[in-house]
């Protein structure tokens, strides 16, 4: 695929965790600011949970989506350049479901083309951790519960739509 792949890319940072998401999104405008499930430190006990990774949705033909990919190996690609490139990939298709975020990793930021369906507006995100946060708290204080709880049971009832079965 031609989407835009980054020098240096750790599978880490690929990683979006969390729940899955329960139906597709439409895309993004530029300018939101949306979450994807990057909660750092969930592995760890959840007193120690950081705050969901924060994102802005950049426009495809944004330079810094481009920058430092393999079709413009360098910090700031010439915009009429990234234009060309990005409109052929989009008229192609290549770019279909795919959304430009940059990721606030609070020491850095970083640009990462994302699938589409898995983010979810910031506010979202956070309410899902934060359900994920007291799901396991309760894991933790009940270990002897044979069948664990569903992650709906810690989310506000108009909010139960963002979690799978």
């Amino acid at each position: 695929m031609a989407t835009p792949a980054r020098h240096g890319d750790h599978a880490a940072l690929a990683l979006t965790t969390g729940p899955k998401l329960s139906a597709k999104r439409a895309a993004f405008k530029t300018g939101t600011v949306v979450g994807g499930g990057r909660w750092p430190d969930q592995h760890a006990h959840p007193d120690q949970w950081h705050k969901p990774l924060r994102g802005q949705v950049l426009d495809f033909c944004d330079v810094r989506a481009w920058a430092n990919t393999i079709q413009f190996p360098e910090d700031v690609p010439h915009a009429g350049d990234v234009m060309g490139v990005a409109l052929k990939l989009k008229q192609e298709g290549k770019l279909d479901g795919l959304t430009p975020v940059l990721w606030d990793f609070i020491s850095h930021r970083r640009v990462a083309w994302e699938h589409t369906e898995r983010l979810r507006s910031y506010e979202d995100d956070v309410l899902l951790w934060r359900a994920a946060k007291a799901m396991r708290l309760d894991e933790i204080e009940h270990p002897r519960r044979k069948k664990p709880r569903d992650i709906r049971e810690f989310l506000p009832e108009q909010q139960r739509h963002l979690a799978l079965v």
